[in-house]
């Protein structure tokens, strides 16, 4: 009977297994893009063609079915990429034709997408932004009468410069290396702000040293970080050195560069753990206590 009862829970625990695993038709939704952006210049009056992939896996098992569909993009001032704003620098969602708006790609395939951008007469000179997203069909699991239906999407953003009257100006601000850190990272950090009409890279870049030593234990000179700043955006830029030891007295210097302004921290910066803190500050008060017990013996 024990054993009777044993093999009907094993069962009913292969049967939620059964349930709640996903079949390999999840694979089939997992595609990719290449590229994932393009930098593009437009001319007035002109069209503009081009083209990515869409990349079905050879690790798939199903024909993926995709949907396109052209939207704005506009990134808030933390660098998060929205595609529900419109303004004068999302113009170019308008302009842009899809020769194709859905299809089926099998497994291990690439599919062109290709498109045109009819740049107006009397488009802005500047930054123009839009996305091309792909989205997966809706893909379904049915098992044990369970019916979840998910899909899949990603944007291929294209950044446009319009030829014309294109103004390149920014500001660095608020650039900062916190001296005292009881715990997490060495990093430098600073409020970028975009005062042009078109996008542009902030590069960043973070180098510390030993106390005593000019023999750089981190540096990012050779792959400086680079952020784009949209136009109109002020953005929060960081740089850090991901493996900063949890004790240690360094020399950090951070530069950040942005349309020909640079500014720059260079500054000692000391990392200690509170417990150790504590420890210290208990040994001074402990050395200052037994200081003055001594001279009270004396008098």
């Amino acid at each position: 009977m024990l054993k009777k009862k044993i093999t009907i829970i094993i069962l009913n625990l292969i049967a939620l297994f059964a349930i709640f695993t996903p079949s390999n038709a999840h694979a089939s939704n997992m595609f990719s893009l290449s590229p994932m952006n393009q930098m593009v210049t437009l001319t007035p009056g002109e069209t503009f063609y081009g083209n990515f992939n869409v990349v079905n896996p050879g690790t798939s098992t199903n024909d993926f079915y995709y949907t396109l569909e052209v939207k704005p993009f506009t990134t808030s001032n933390n660098g998060e990429i929205s595609t529900e704003s419109n303004g004068d620098y999302t113009l170019m969602a308008d302009w842009i034709e899809l020769f194709s708006t859905d299809d089926i790609i099998a497994p291990n395939e690439v599919k062109e997408i290709r498109f045109a951008i009819h740049v107006p007469d009397d488009a802005p000179a500047g930054g123009q932004y839009a996305t091309i997203v792909v989205r997966s069909g809706e893909y379904r699991i049915d098992n044990s009468n369970v019916d979840l239906r998910e899909a899949y999407e990603s944007g291929h953003l294209i950044y446009a410069d319009v030829a014309g009257e294109t103004v390149r100006k920014g500001s660095v601000n608020d650039v900062n290396v916190p001296s005292f850190l009881f715990s997490g990272n060495i990093s430098g950090s600073a409020l970028i702000k975009n005062e042009g009409n078109v996008h542009s890279q902030a590069t960043s870049t973070l180098q510390v040293f030993p106390l005593f030593s000019s023999e750089e234990v981190f540096t990012n000179e050779e792959d400086p970080k680079k952020s784009w700043i949209m136009p109109g955006n002020t953005t929060l830029t960081t740089t850090e050195w991901t493996e900063t030891p949890s004790i240690g007295i360094f020399h950090v210097i951070y530069n950040v560069e942005f349309e020909g302004v640079s500014e720059k921290v260079d500054k000692m910066v000391i990392v200690c753990p509170l417990w150790l803190l504590f420890v210290i500050l208990v040994i001074i008060f402990l050395i200052i206590f037994k200081i003055l017990s001594g001279k009270k013996e004396k008098k």
